[in-house]
């Protein structure tokens, strides 16, 4: 049965795209980073399971955390990341374990290998506890998994809520889920004493830039409204084996300048920005080991320090680190202003339907089911 939250066209594109990518090299099964955060250290660990259901079904246009395999050794992972955490030397203010997928996905990280993970992360010490998951993954049952998990540590759920408009959700991201399973996630998890982190997007395909701000500090504000404790603002990265890179090569997408980031943050409340952090403005993998190939950026003479006061505001979030970054003054700076004055705040949909409709030719997507999907977009469009 469909999912009315599935935009159809996207969905058979997208499924395309990850049938194309090549699965993850079997040495690749672990990583873990370390990086200053909110006044001490994060570490993030992550390793490999199937990888997203929802991506292999054919999942966001944005995304691709790795195509795993159903033969992934649990025994070799969980080797490697005993091995890991034994070389940790200090305590955490967030540790942030992330597989790729859903940790509250049982058919990605089953039942047996949960439990085994507690015990290797038994003498972890960490402010925060986070995991990622889709909000359709949380349930009263499975949130029982952060209940005996690094007990002295405050444990939070980071959810990828992308944007607070269920139009561009649906048909600019193809999440799969809608603002309201984002809220009903979040009250299952409060009520289990859990708290929430919505994963807000800066940079959505088919908007303008202008109307990618827009829509990120709108997104912000309704997920505080919608019960989030806290949010994090990505940047999209252009990934490679995903429909933002086809995108890319067509010239229908480009990243947002790290100017827009600053400028987000400059419209959300002051009064929130103790609760907002900023992630992925950055690669933090390099090219040999990532998927990125195109990033927010600014220009090459101010890109290095602009990137140095965001991790400044990364490690100490404040209206005075937001201040520097805004007060910083640079050539590329007024380019971005001038160019983003020329662009529409809003959705325009004469754009996006002839997108779309050189998409659904190029990946040969039926008539009838195109046009079903544009009578639907633009029936329901919002702005």
């Amino acid at each position: 049965m469909a999912n009315n939250n599935d935009n159809q066209v996207l969905k058979r594109i997208t499924r395309q795209i990850y049938d194309q990518r090549p699965i993850m090299p079997s040495d690749r099964r672990t990583h873990y980073r370390i990086e200053r955060a909110n006044g001490g250290f994060l570490c993030d660990l992550w390793f490999l399971t199937r990888g997203c259901i929802h991506d292999a079904s054919g999942g966001c246009t944005m995304c691709n955390y790795g195509k795993g395999s159903t033969e992934v050794s649990q025994d070799k992972i969980l080797d490697e990341l005993q091995k890991i955490v034994k070389k940790l030397p200090w305590a955490f203010e967030d540790f942030l374990l992330t597989p790729s997928g859903s940790m509250l996905d049982t058919r990605e990280v089953p039942y047996e290998m949960r439990d085994s993970l507690k015990k290797i992360l038994k003498d972890i010490k960490a402010k925060r506890f986070i995991i990622e998951t889709r909000a359709d993954t949380v349930t009263e049952g499975n949130i029982d998994f952060l209940k005996n998990i690094l007990p002295e540590a405050e444990k939070y759920i980071e959810i990828g809520y992308e944007s607070g408009n269920n139009w561009i959700l649906r048909n600019c991201i193809n999440k799969g889920t809608d603002t309201e399973t984002f809220e009903k996630a979040v009250k299952i998890a409060h009520e289990a004493g859990v708290k929430v982190t919505a994963n807000v997007a800066a940079g959505i395909p088919f908007l303008s830039e202008r109307a990618a701000i827009r829509e990120a500090v709108f997104s912000v504000n309704k997920a505080f409204e919608q019960g989030a404790d806290s949010v994090v603002l990505f940047p999209y990265h252009v990934k490679r084996g995903t429909l933002l890179e086809v995108l890319y090569r067509h010239q229908w997408y480009q990243c947002i300048s790290l100017w827009s980031l600053v400028d987000i943050l400059m419209r959300v409340p002051e009064s929130r920005l103790d609760q907002i952090q900023i992630s992925w403005y950055k690669d933090y993998f390099g090219e040999e080991q990532s998927n990125i190939f195109v990033s927010a950026t600014t220009c090459q003479n101010c890109r290095q320090d602009i990137v140095d006061l965001l991790d400044k505001y990364r490690e100490h979030p404040s209206v005075e680190s937001l201040r520097r970054l805004s007060e910083y003054e640079c050539e590329c700076k007024r380019s971005w202003q001038e160019n983003l004055e020329e662009q529409s705040e809003g959705i325009e949909y004469d754009k996006i339907e002839i997108i779309y409709r050189r998409l659904a030719a190029e990946y040969h997507i039926e008539d009838e089911v195109l046009e079903k999907e544009l009578q639907f977009m633009k029936r329901t469009i919002r702005g």
